[in-house]
């Protein structure tokens, strides 16, 4: 199945639902549920087990015994991984587990309903700098998990990711998440940025021809986080000039 196009906004389609939550299962998102208790809002860690798609629920596990005190009552969830978080609501179905599964986990293990939407948002932690501004297109290189290397430009860049514009469509070679593993960046100053990658967002655009990826660094060294956010402020600096000359 191919890759998600995620972009802000709701997720209707069931087998996009049922294709997103298995890929939070995969990229391991951490998951949470709210919980109201007088005005006051908390959050309760949980962990998304597995998708059963004929029954149309899920599995999760929490440290909480009962894990709603009105089980008919619509309960929000939400996980984040890198640059996307989802939300969605649902009722719990059953409880599987009386008991946890075992004295030092202390989990309790239930069944929630699947979701009939699912709304997704892009988080935007980090500054991020237009590279299309620049001179001279910045090259990358992406290596698959079978070692295939695929050749492309930087869009933008910040400090914790990445856009990536390929021309290809990339969607029968990427049709799974984590088939995308490394990426090497040469950057304007010569300097080379080789880091682990992880694919969250990829668009393919027919009239062009053009993939676009977008991607989060992992594993990046405290160095090269440096270096990425001398490289977006310098071009912050480089471009400002221009757009206060375009606006006045």
């Amino acid at each position: 199945m191919n890759a998600l196009n995620l972009a802000d906004g709701n997720v209707t389609h069931r087998p996009e639902i049922i294709q997103l939550l298995n890929m939070a299962i995969e990229q391991e998102y951490r998951f949470s549920y709210m919980s109201v208790v007088k005005s006051n809002v908390a959050s309760h860690s949980i962990k998304l087990l597995a998708v059963n798609v004929e029954a149309g629920t899920l599995d999760v596990d929490s440290e909480e015994v009962n894990l709603a005190k009105n089980p008919k009552a619509l309960m929000i969830f939400r996980a984040q991984c890198g640059g996307i978080s989802i939300i969605f609501k649902s009722r719990i179905a059953e409880k599987t587990d009386a008991e946890p599964p075992s004295r030092s986990s202390l989990r309790y293990r239930y069944t929630i309903e699947l979701p009939y939407t699912i709304r997704c948002i892009q988080l935007r932690k980090s500054v991020r700098a237009d590279l299309k501004s620049l001179s001279e297109e910045v090259p990358v290189a992406l290596y698959s998990s079978t070692g295939e290397r695929i050749d492309g430009n930087v869009v933008d860049i910040s400090a914790s990711g990445a856009k990536f514009r390929i021309n290809q469509n990339l969607a029968k070679k990427f049709n799974n998440f984590r088939e995308l593993e490394t990426c090497t960046i040469k950057l304007p100053n010569n300097t080379v940025l080789q880091t682990g990658a992880e694919l969250m967002v990829m668009n393919f655009d027919e009239e062009s021809g053009t993939s676009t990826l977008g991607c989060q660094f992992v594993e990046l060294q405290s160095t090269d986080e440096n270096m990425l956010e001398e490289l977006v402020s310098n071009v912050l600096e480089q471009t400002r000039p221009l757009e206060l000359a375009l606006a006045s």
